[in-house]
């Protein structure tokens, strides 16, 4: 089940790089090209160690070659995949039901305000 967890993120982040590398070659043809790498935050420190390390061939080396293009990436320095625990990752907002201090916690980063209505609207 772990490996199967982990390829699931594996095939998301490589998605994911796919993305950042269009919007990269966009800024480009815009004269803002990035100088450092994308990070990409990932809380599986197996993906990310499959995205680095070709000794995990032997376990991998049944997933489509195409999902393989992320650790090209990882080499060229193009992309970074960075560890973040599961209680820190902000995207959970839009994907998950949060318990209301958590909710709260993560609106906050995103820097939304809670403002009351103070009159009707009619």
């Amino acid at each position: 089940m772990a490996l199967l967890f982990s390829e699931v993120n594996y095939f998301a982040g490589t998605s994911l790089a796919c993305q950042c590398i269009w919007l990269r070659r966009i800024l480009a043809d815009l004269y803002q090209e990035q100088e450092k790498a994308t990070g990409i935050f990932c809380h599986n420190n197996s993906t990310i160690a499959m995205t680095k390390t070709p000794a995990f061939y032997g376990r991998t080396k049944h997933i489509n070659i195409h999902f393989h293009f992320i650790c090209e990436l990882v080499a060229n320095g193009e992309i970074i995949l960075k560890f973040c625990d599961m209680d820190e990752q902000l995207a959970y907002i839009f994907t998950k039901a949060l318990p209301y201090q958590k909710h709260i916690y993560f609106r906050s980063l995103l820097g939304v305000c809670n403002f009351e209505l103070r009159e009707s609207a009619e």
